[in-house]
């Protein structure tokens, strides 16, 4: 075995911290900060000098992919040979060291060589309060691996991976993620209107909102924007076709008629709560919806702006036998037949979330159908200033609100209108749900329920009340709830793939980036503030097409 320059990953705490092994003949000597200490024999032939740049805590420099995370076991060695290759085995002063570990960790030594390591040092440094909490948790013995490009810390990630059941000195091996400032808005032209997703306290209709009354979108979009794999049918009067997600528009079916058209036969009603579920995002026109990936299922249930419980029914029935997760129904009805209430038993139990607006009544103890069976997502409408809508109906069966006084989204012709009602803050939750879906698959209607009431922002009154349910909804909060595991750096748009779309957001902001980088340039991956070949190359590494 080659000489070697080593110090002792466990044993860098308190006095013993960036412990330097030294060896001569049959023993060696540690040379720590209390002095010179014989231990057991090591490792022959003989160390002959102390590498002081691998005793240093690692630089403060910017995390990238080309950097490898390595926790070691307690009571591991780091060494360096004489031609630079790194070694990690057990500590042969606390253990017999077996073939088995010398063979493995040659092994480890020549992957390293191959892989074009640059750097490896312990990752943190030493803190100066609750040092046995940072021993307990293992901190002391993580090590950082640099090498030259993300392709071969990738690979190196994979063979360690390998390594790990036979190497002893290994535990865990991962990627340094990369991360920075988050959650810039998107580029739509209308998205300073939409309060709800945003409220930077911008007036409206003469009201001066209040800042952070809205949905938190923004916290959501920085997790996901959504999945073409997650369906919303969209059971209302009908969805006109519209350039912000006409090209997620499903074949739809109309109840009351018996064919397949779906034209908005009621005033934009249901072309507007599409936009606000699901509209484009960061397309740089119009506005932003909720979830801007999702497919959208239109189902008619009405003539005009009026129709039947049946004809509702009917389309859940629809809905769920054409692949719908989420049903949005922008509705309302005062009786409540038994037929809408089975039908919606019915759907809820083959596992679909059914979400209804409360009502437009103002009643106190007047929540409409279907909102007010219990197997759906009763939702009522605030406004910019975080107060129940005067005409949003209340009672007992609300869940929470979301914002439905004057939002902002699509109209026929492809135009944008303002629109109030609890069918405005309906689709709010729906696309919440939809995010959700889209990082927990197997969401079911009774968890999606006490996620987004445990997660809502309390509003009016302290605690639950019949005004406003658990409070306003939070999507970024309901969507951490589920502990998403976080978007791959090369996923620019978020949308849970690393394909074409982030190419050509990368490629569009090639060169230096202008102005406050972390808010304009979505390409930057390494947080470099400039959009390069490295930054290619990252996004490469995270390729899935």
């Amino acid at each position: 075995m080659p000489d070697f320059e080593q110090i002792s990953i466990t044993r860098r705490v308190a006095s013993v911290f960036a412990t330097a092994v030294v060896m001569s003949g049959a023993s060696a000597t540690a040379v720590t900060a209390d002095g010179p200490a014989v231990v057991p024999p090591l490792l022959d032939p003989v160390l002959d000098s102390v590498l002081d740049p691998v005793l240093d805590p690692a630089p403060d420099d910017l995390p990238t992919p080309t950097r490898v995370l390595i926790r070691t076991a307690p009571d591991t060695v780091l060494a360096f040979d004489r031609d630079g290759g790194a070694w990690l085995y057990p500590d042969p002063a606390r253990t017999r060291l077996t073939m088995t570990d010398l063979m493995t960790a040659r092994n480890l030594r020549d992957d390293f060589v191959a892989a074009g390591l640059v750097d490896l040092r312990p990752a943190l440094g030493v803190p100066e309060v609750a040092i046995d909490a940072y021993v307990e948790r293992g901190l002391d013995r993580w090590l950082v691996a640099t090498f030259d490009s993300p392709v071969q810390a990738a690979a190196m990630v994979v063979d360690l991976a390998g390594l790990a059941p036979m190497a002893a000195a290994i535990e865990i091996v991962e990627l340094d993620g990369v991360g920075g400032v988050a959650a810039a808005p998107p580029d739509d032209t209308w998205f300073p209107l939409q309060y709800g997703m945003r409220n930077t306290g911008q007036n409206v209709s003469g009201i001066d909102g209040v800042v952070g009354a809205d949905v938190n979108a923004l916290a959501a979009w920085d997790w996901t924007i959504g999945s073409s794999d997650v369906v919303v049918a969209v059971l209302d009067a009908g969805v006109d076709w519209h350039e912000e997600y006409e090209s997620r528009l499903m074949a739809g079916w109309n109840v009351p008629d018996g064919n397949d058209s779906f034209v908005d036969e009621c005033s934009s009603h249901g072309t507007h709560v599409t936009g606000i579920l699901g509209g484009e995002g960061d397309n740089a026109q119009g506005i932003a919806g909720v979830s801007w990936r999702c497919g959208l299922l239109p189902v008619v249930v009405t003539d005009g702006c009026s129709g039947y419980e049946s004809w509702v029914a009917d389309g859940i029935l629809w809905a769920v036998d054409h692949g719908a997760d989420v049903i949005n129904m922008s509705l309302q009805y005062s009786t409540g037949t038994q037929m809408l209430a089975d039908a919606v038993a019915w759907a809820d139990e083959a596992g679909v979330i059914q979400v209804a607006a409360a009502g437009n009544t103002g009643g106190i103890d007047d929540v409409q159908a279907p909102a007010r069976f219990p197997e759906t997502i009763a939702v009522a409408a605030t406004d910019n200033t975080d107060h129940r809508w005067s005409s949003s109906s209340a009672g007992p069966e609300i869940d929470l609100a979301a914002p439905g006084w004057r939002v902002y989204s699509c109209a026929s012709n492809f135009n944008y209108v303002y629109k109030s009602g609890t069918s405005m803050a309906a689709p709010h939750v729906s696309g919440a749900l939809a995010l959700m879906l889209s990082v927990d698959p197997d969401l079911d209607p009774v968890t999606a329920k006490v996620v987004l009431r445990s997660t809502a922002e309390d509003v009016e009154s302290v605690g639950f009340d019949h005004l406003t349910g658990s409070g306003r909804l939070d999507v970024g909060a309901a969507v951490l709830a589920l502990d998403p595991t976080p978007p791959a750096a090369g996923d620019l748009d978020r949308d849970g793939r690393v394909n074409g779309r982030d190419f050509g957001i990368l490629l569009g902001s090639w060169g230096v980036c202008p102005g406050d980088c972390e808010e304009v340039c979505r390409g930057d991956i390494n947080l470099d503030c400039r959009v390069d070949g490295v930054d290619l190359g990252l996004l490469f590494v995270d390729w899935t097409g």
